[in-house]
């Protein structure tokens, strides 16, 4: 696998963890039962997507059996739709997000670019061997994939940290609400169809059930169009009563 990068922030934790203060009021925020920030928060939701699929698909490489095509298959196909998903999440930053603290604090997001170009060269060596492994699968090979799939989770952990906490915060600082849902409206817009649903399908089992429940209740009232799409993707990746709930609410909100 690529060099994995070296920066503090990208091969460790920041120093002050949990105890830092932007880490617990990014919390508070995505928490619907609690208002110390009541601003839009541009990164955890669908970071909490991506953590989901990059734990679940660790776990589908260490257990698949390389020797039975379908699960090599099945492997395959999972990879292949949260790669999408991370490519796409990787611009969406760069060129909307980011942008943001352009004419405030430019300097504030230099290492979080840095670590997109890191993560980005991982991202491209590890989707080359996945693909290599997937045409001739073996399991000595497929094991040492895993491996470095892991440690390009292990990279990508605190690169999500820093930008839910450090960069977030930031641009609340320096930016207004018209500003913030200006850049959401512009990636939102970048977004074709695939992409959107890769970004709901992993969204909502990895996000609490009163966040979650607000996201629809949100969309029935501002988006109907895309609500059915929501509630059929909700069928599909959450257990039927939390599914059933969101149905209920999106009648209700309606």
């Amino acid at each position: 696998m690529g060099r994995l990068p070296t920066h503090p922030l990208v091969s460790g934790i920041s120093n002050l963890g949990w105890s830092e203060c932007a880490a617990l009021r990014t919390v508070a925020a995505m928490n619907a039962t609690t208002t110390i920030i009541a601003r839009d928060d541009l990164f955890t939701h669908i970071h909490k997507g991506l953590r989901l699929g990059l734990f679940d698909v660790t776990v589908r490489a260490g257990r698949t059996n390389w020797a039975d095509p379908v699960q090599a298959t099945e492997l395959g196909q999972r990879w292949r739709g949260l790669l999408t998903l991370l490519r796409a999440h990787g611009d969406h930053e760069e060129q909307h997000i980011l942008r943001l603290l352009d004419s405030h604090d430019p300097a504030a997001t230099e290492l979080t670019s840095e670590q997109h170009r890191d993560l980005d060269g991982l991202l491209d060596d590890l989707a080359e061997r996945f693909e290599k492994v997937l045409a001739a699968p073996d399991a000595a090979v497929g094991l040492g994939l895993y491996r470095d799939l892991a440690r390009f989770v292990a990279a990508y952990l605190p690169h999500m940290h820093d930008e839910e906490t450090r960069v977030m915060s930031r641009i609340w600082e320096c930016c207004t609400d018209d500003e913030i849902a200006g850049a959401r409206q512009r990636f939102m817009a970048s977004m074709n169809a695939r992409v959107q649903a890769l970004s709901i399908e992993y969204m909502l089992p990895a996000l609490d059930g009163p966040t979650r429940n607000a996201l629809v209740a949100g969309l029935a009232a501002a988006a109907p169009g895309v609500l059915a799409t929501v509630l059929g993707i909700a069928e599909r990746v959450l257990p039927p009563a939390e599914a059933a709930e969101l149905k209920a609410i999106a009648a209700a909100s309606g």
